[in-house]
């Protein structure tokens, strides 16, 4: 059974309900001679349905004041689609333009042009399930994985707030790999990491993060919003001793990433127009079938109630109006 009842106690009043039985909704009024009265079957059983009428009508008033409710459930569902989810940078530098600037009115932050087109992505995805966390020098949590669009958007404009200090990208994608800890494997999985920055990995983070993507199956995506004449995951050093993590961060990680063992994808972007084209090339890419389970709340019937029992009511003050005076 799916319901239960808030105060079970009420319902010990439920006896009542058989008071019609062994009372009249009419007046009563001798007569000389009984058989002056001719009860046909039509006239027994309408005097009968008068009375369970009545009887519901107590019924319906005591479950609904015992607060009747449909427990919490959880439906298994089938679309097409992924689970993903965003893992934000929110450091300093995304609140600059694409070229470096202090954005106005006519041009937008990096973090404003992801957010946008991040949210025009989630709206275009009905069957997904988003997860978001940001970074900076530490990682935060943000939304779960969940298919409830509202949360999701809520999440996604938490990066109209200014970012902060620095870039920790290893902490940022740790923390988005945990979303996935405790989630059945019932469609594709997916890690968008959107950052303008990268930080130098060391063996232990390598390792870890080498271990849990191939642990969760997690395909990644990094969108690197490149800032103008900033260095990109493509640019190749103009000498052997500028090959190296702390020089060139963004070329390494990238060669980092194509050593997992899991599909990685990059896009170098560098305006809000080639952000969109990648994003599109996403929602392309990632279009697989997906089944997912969806936590319905608990349900209220206590209206239903209600509107039942003034129903009999109802039908029960019209039969009294139809009454006979003497």
């Amino acid at each position: 059974m799916n319901l239960a009842v808030h105060t079970p106690w009420l319902l010990s009043l439920l006896p009542l309900s058989l008071l019609p039985f062994f009372t009249s909704l009419f007046e009563r009024h001798g007569t000389p001679r009984r058989q002056l009265i001719q009860l046909d079957a039509l006239t027994i059983w309408l005097n009968r349905l008068i009375k369970l009428f009545a009887s519901l009508a107590i019924v319906m008033i005591i479950v609904g004041l015992a607060g009747l409710y449909h427990i919490e459930q959880t439906v298994t569902r089938t679309g097409q689609g992924a689970h993903i989810v965003f893992v934000l940078d929110r450091s300093a530098s995304m609140n600059e333009t694409f070229g470096g600037q202090t954005p106005d009115e006519n041009e937008q932050s990096k973090a404003q042009a992801a957010r946008r087109l991040l949210s025009e992505f989630v709206n275009r995805r009905p069957h997904d399930l988003f997860g978001v966390a940001g970074f900076s020098t530490q990682p935060f949590y943000v939304s779960p994985l969940t298919e409830h669009k509202s949360a999701i958007q809520a999440a996604i404009n938490s990066l109209e707030t200014p970012g902060l200090a620095f870039t920790n990208v290893a902490k940022g994608l740790g923390m988005g790999l945990s979303y996935f800890k405790d989630q059945p494997h019932t469609g594709s999985r997916v890690i968008v990491l959107v950052s303008d920055g990268a930080a130098t990995l060391d063996h232990r983070a390598q390792k870890t993060l080498r271990e849990w993507f191939e642990r969760y199956r997690v395909s990644l995506y990094w969108f690197f919003l490149r800032t103008e004449n900033g260095q990109g995951i493509f640019t190749e050093p103009s000498s052997s001793r500028d090959d190296n993590p702390r020089v060139m961060p963004e070329r390494h990680l990238h060669k980092f990433f194509n050593t997992l063992s899991v599909p990685y994808h990059a896009f170098e972007v560098d305006t809000a127009e080639s952000l969109q084209a990648a994003i599109a090339e996403l929602d392309e890419l990632e279009s697989l079938p997906l089944v997912y389970e969806e936590k319905l709340p608990r349900q209220s019937l206590s209206t239903w109630c209600y509107s039942l029992a003034l129903f009999f009511v109802l039908c029960l003050v019209a039969v009294k109006a139809l009454e006979r005076k003497p």
